[in-house]
């Protein structure tokens, strides 16, 4: 698994003061430590952000805490909704560019880049795109879909040739379904040799292709 032997990784976050950084839930941590040091280098990119669990954990806390008190805090009910990172982020960097944000299926990473290639064809010189997520926690004993580990992504897309992406459309009863957190095997595949990846996700099956 992914997660086999791996630390629990607690971004330090050294640049946000500490007031900031109590309010920033895991995945919005993990989002500002992946992302951070990008965004300085491109200061003027517009941002996509895409998740599929978003505040998932903090949404369950407000459903017990209202079960118990009949009331939950205005607070962490405005950090719990599907785009408060990106928000979140917005105000930490005092950021006022463009900004997306998605909640996604399966294919999330494909998702987000398809919006981000609808960013640059309609003039953005660079997009910065951020994936970030918190698997909803094992004591919540509830039927779901839970990634490895909390993880996020963050990169620069540019227009160039380097790499393709390819969708096609496949009869889902022929074809299997990949789990939403394929932006972990996609670094896999960045890291290997392997020039071709095809992900499956019901009837949408992307190719992705290195062409250096």
């Amino acid at each position: 698994a992914f997660s086999d032997g791996l630390p629990d990784y607690k971004p330090e976050l050294a640049f946000l003061p500490a007031m900031q950084r109590r309010r920033l839930g895991k995945a919005a941590r993990l989002m500002c430590d992946a992302a951070w040091n990008l965004a300085e280098q491109y200061p003027a990119a517009p941002l996509v952000f895409a998740s599929h669990d978003g505040e998932l954990n903090r949404s369950f806390e407000l459903w017990l805490e209202l079960m118990k008190t009949q009331t939950v805090s205005p607070t962490s009910f405005g950090l719990s909704v599907h785009n408060a990172q990106a928000g979140q982020w917005s105000m930490l960097r005092k950021d006022m560019a463009e900004s997306t944000a998605l909640a996604v299926g399966l294919d999330g990473l494909e998702t987000a880049l398809a919006e981000t290639s609808a960013m640059l064809q309609e003039g953005a010189e660079h997009v910065l795109l951020v994936l970030a997520d918190d698997p909803l926690l094992e004591e919540y004993a509830v039927a779901a879909d839970r990634a490895p580990m909390p993880y996020a992504l963050a990169m620069v897309v540019k227009p160039g040739r380097q790499y393709t992406l390819s969708l096609f459309s496949d009869n889902a009863s022929e074809t299997g379904g990949e789990p939403y957190w394929g932006a972990l095997d996609w670094i896999r595949f960045m890291l290997s040799n392997s020039r071709e990846e095809t992900r499956r996700f019901g009837t949408r099956r992307w190719l992705w292709q290195k062409t250096l």
